[in-house]
């Protein structure tokens, strides 16, 4: 199995005690996962993005309101962790290390994710990005109002201050990928704005060109990679 050596241990035990009982070994994942509450052998999915795939790992079954991945990865990974019957997912970025999750079944997303430094620098860029972003959510009513009645004076207001909140955020993400070029963060970061025509090729190029060897060896770094190879070649073409 590509990346990943998978093996499936269940054992109701560790999770009687605080987080501390995980011992890591080198090169190994980890991931455990506890319920309050929840039917045993509901099935529990493992699956991993790979060049923006979601490709299934594996299966397990809840035992005494717990299950438990383990495993190994020659690089960060992004995992998704599937409950059936349940609608969302759990995503997680994470290197070899050892991670516990405390399931909410009502939202998966609020699921509470301890371990994982990688994974805490994901939501922590995350949060930012968001809180960004969230200041345009007062203009979309009134650009409805402005649309509906025609009035194309506020609708240009309007888009200029989304606009603005947009380039904020722009020169954000930038920003964190040049100041942070050892995270693989970073590269995710990056490749967000891969679709963004406001950003030149030379900009991307430039912030990849910093990245860590490591960073480098990630699928979004690759991604970004491949990107600028493509950008590059239509380039020769048109001239």
């Amino acid at each position: 199995m590509k990346y990943l050596i998978l093996i499936i241990i269940l054992t109701c035990s560790l999770f009687s005690c605080d987080k501390n009982y995980i011992n890591n070994e080198e090169n190994s994942f980890y991931i455990f996962g506890k319920f309050d509450t929840i039917s045993d052998s509901t099935k529990v999915f493992l699956k991993i993005q790979e060049s923006n795939k979601i490709i299934p790992i594996d299966t397990v079954y809840i035992i005494n309101n717990a299950f438990q991945f383990n495993g190994e990865i020659t690089k960060p990974e992004v995992f998704g962790i599937y409950i059936d019957n349940i609608k969302g997912s759990i995503g997680l970025f994470i290197q070899n290390d050892s991670v516990f999750i405390d399931v909410d079944k009502n939202r998966l997303s609020n699921s509470i994710i301890k371990g994982s430094e990688l994974n805490d620098d994901y939501l922590d860029f995350v949060k930012k990005s968001n809180e960004i972003i969230s200041r345009t959510n007062y203009l979309f009513p009134l650009f409805q109002k402005a649309r509906t009645e025609n009035d194309f004076k506020s609708l240009n207001e309007i888009n200029k201050k989304m606009e603005a909140i947009h380039q904020e955020n722009i020169s954000f993400v930038l920003n964190y990928a040049k100041d942070n070029s050892d995270s693989y963060i970073a590269a995710f970061a990056l490749k967000t704005l891969l679709r963004d025509k406001s950003i030149s090729v030379d900009t991307i190029a430039s912030i990849y060109n910093n990245f860590s060897h490591d960073v480098k060896k990630g699928d979004f770094a690759i991604e970004i990679l491949l990107y600028l190879e493509s950008q590059e070649a239509l380039n020769n073409i048109d001239n």
